[in-house]
């Protein structure tokens, strides 16, 4: 399993600065009261890791002042990843983060954001870099008809404990807070913690991209196939058939009538010479004829394939619409009526009792409750982004338009061209009228041009059908091993879910043993299971300074649970703790909680905590103290 550690943290600007190189395995203590810079310490760390930092901003309400005011200002992380060593180093402002492989002597920027020339560069962020390190499996939770990857700053929630999160959320918004609606639902919470609780099974994954990529190739291969079915079906219509039967004896006919019509004109040429060149002229415009007939109906299958494409285009235009307007009407109605309880008629309020697959209204269609769980910001977010996908549509459909135009011109010149070249040959042919031949070879190259075109039209069909047919055999053979692989990757899955539900209630039983030690109860007191959304419950209320330990052991229990080499969870062995003490939680409580941390100190693991004066304990919590604020030595030190 992955285990990630931090060796040293800089921070280096025109005004100010910061150096720590005393971190080590086990616990790593910064002790400093309100306004020294015990926040602003772990939100540095967090930022090189590419978490976003709010109080870093210029327009945030609260900023860090002394970091917003100066300049040329970076934040640097000397970090192991497995054993592997890096360098991170990503400046204040920039969603760009450099990393130095140390033994491979090699520097590589990752983008932040999945967007830009950075990203285009190396096809992956920072995130999809550090999680591949870590050996977190890649997943995209689909919600809705939206897909968000998961990403390292999703998994950060259960490895950052901060000060800010109100304390009985366990796992919420946190420090570094996300607007994204997507980050904040239920199924990607749930998500998270399956993915850091699930150990990392090679074979499962093997196999789940195996299916993957299979799954790839038989659409390609589907897409393929409807290609040459509509090609094959315009030749078809071409030449007035309704199947493929008898094609080869009838290509077979059209060759051998084509080439009796052939000797005709040269024996009809021999029997009245009236020049090479000019034979020649008449067959090389014969076969540009035939050539620029091939290339017209080539453009008029395109120009109608751009205006079925324009039409769909179109009427996703259309849906667009009808959807943004309908979001103007929840986020005006969502003031006067409470759309959000799916329990309730949004209309009488009477609780709702609904027959399964049917709407409110007793229709057959399905009651889409999806609708009407969001808030009002975050409907304005569904607006924005309906909005923007129709100004994408518009520019798409402007693109087709143009297409469309383009094709046309280019079909008029290739009419145009033909128009020209079969007034050439009559210009020719009226030279030479005086030849008694002339109406002869006119009316056997007639017959002969129509015959060229239908025998290369054939010979086109006949190569699709063969492309059919190898098309379909190798369909049959993905869906085979698709089969064989869903079969496969069934047994693994069920494996992998029966090592979750036993790494659960594994965590299960290491948090209940953490409350009941911790209160010198009983184990039916605080014997803990945790709920659909993994939120754990007692099934009593519980004062208010109950929630710091609630939520701290939470997160110990994740760490204790990643040490057991028995479950093998994902969980990267590390954790920032960014002060205790919360709730109105009393002293003495504060400083037991310490010792269940210290136990930590000797183990694989590293963590990362903040304290205030009140709660540290200099006999014991100096042995692994890396750094003390004071008014004095404050964090940021002036150049």
């Amino acid at each position: 399993m992955g285990k990630l550690r931090i060796n040293s943290l800089k921070y280096r600007g025109k005004k100010y600065y910061y150096q720590n190189n005393q971190f080590g395995n086990g616990l790593n203590l910064l002790v400093g009261d309100n306004g020294n810079g015990k926040s602003t310490f772990t939100y540095l760390i967090v930022y090189c890791l590419g978490i976003n930092v709010e109080f870093f901003k210029e327009g945030h309400r609260e900023p860090i002042v002394q970091i917003l005011n100066d300049t040329n200002k970076s934040v640097e992380l000397d970090i192991i990843i497995n054993e592997e060593n890096y360098i991170l180093r990503r400046g204040i402002g920039e969603n760009i983060i450099s990393v130095y492989d140390i033994e491979a002597e090699k520097y590589t920027s990752y983008s932040v954001h999945r967007l830009g020339l950075v990203y285009q560069k190396e096809k992956m962020t920072f995130s999809d870099w550090i999680m591949k390190k870590l050996n977190i499996e890649y997943i995209e939770i689909e919600q809705n008809d939206s897909v968000h990857r998961l990403n390292f700053d999703d998994l950060f929630r259960y490895i950052y404990y901060d000060q800010l999160t109100e304390n009985k959320k366990i796992i919420s918004d946190f420090g570094v807070q996300s607007s994204d609606y997507f980050k904040n639902s239920n199924i990607m919470k749930r998500s998270i913690f399956e993915v850091l609780m699930s150990g990392y099974s090679d074979k499962y994954y093997e196999k789940f991209f195996e299916l993957k990529a299979l799954n790839k190739k038989l659409n390609i291969e589907k897409q393929k196939l409807k290609s040459i079915e509509i090609i094959q079906s315009e030749i078809l219509k071409q030449l007035s058939k309704n199947d493929i039967t008898d094609i080869n004896a009838e290509l077979n006919d059209t060759k051998v009538e084509l080439k009796r019509l052939i000797g005709i004109r040269e024996d009809v040429k021999r029997e009245r010479y009236f020049g090479e060149e000019v034979v020649s002229r008449i067959q090389d415009i014969q076969n540009s004829i035939v050539v620029e007939t091939h290339k017209l109906k080539n453009y008029e299958y395109k120009l109608n394939s751009i205006s079925e494409d324009l039409s769909k285009a179109l009427r996703v235009k259309s849906d667009l619409k009808s959807e943004i307007e309908q979001l103007d009407r929840i986020l005006f109605t969502s003031q006067f009526i409470d759309l959000i309880n799916n329990e309730e008629c949004p209309f009488c309020l009477e609780k709702i009792d609904l027959e399964e697959n049917k709407c409110i209204c007793g229709s057959e269609h399905n009651l889409d409750f999806s609708r009407f769980i969001y808030s009002d910001k975050e409907y304005i977010q569904l607006l924005k982004t309906k909005v923007k996908s129709s100004e994408t549509i518009n520019e798409v459909i402007i693109g087709y338009k143009k297409e469309y135009a383009q094709l046309e011109e280019i079909i008029r010149k290739i009419k145009e061209q033909i128009k020209k070249s079969v007034n050439e040959v009559k210009s020719i042919t009226n030279d030479i009228e005086s030849n008694s031949n002339i109406s002869t070879l006119e009316e056997i190259t007639d017959k002969i041009i129509p015959l060229k075109e239908t025998a290369s039209e054939l010979e086109i069909l006949n190569e699709r059908i063969k492309d059919v047919k190898l098309s379909k055999t190798l369909i049959n053979k993905l869906e085979h091993n698709i089969f064989e692989t869903k079969e496969t990757l069934k047994k693994l899955e069920e494996e992998k879910d029966n090592k979750f539900q036993r790494n659960i209630e594994q965590f299960e039983k290491i948090y209940s043993e953490y409350l009941t030690d911790f209160f010198n109860g009983s184990e039916d007191e605080y014997f803990v299971k945790l709920d659909r959304n993994y939120y754990p419950f007692i099934g009593k209320y519980k004062e208010q300074s109950f929630n710091v330990p609630r939520r701290l052991f939470f997160y110990l229990s994740l760490l204790k649970l990643s040490l057991d080499s028995d479950y093998q969870i994902t969980f990267p062995k590390f954790l920032i703790i960014d002060t205790l003490k919360a709730e109105g939680i009393e002293i003495s409580h504060l400083k037991k909680i310490f010792t269940y941390i210290e136990e930590f100190n000797d183990l694989d693991c590293q963590i990362i905590i903040t304290s205030g004066y009140d709660e540290f304990d200099e006999q014991v919590q100096g042995d692994y103290l890396i750094d003390y604020l004071s008014p004095e030595n404050k964090l940021l030190k002036e150049v």
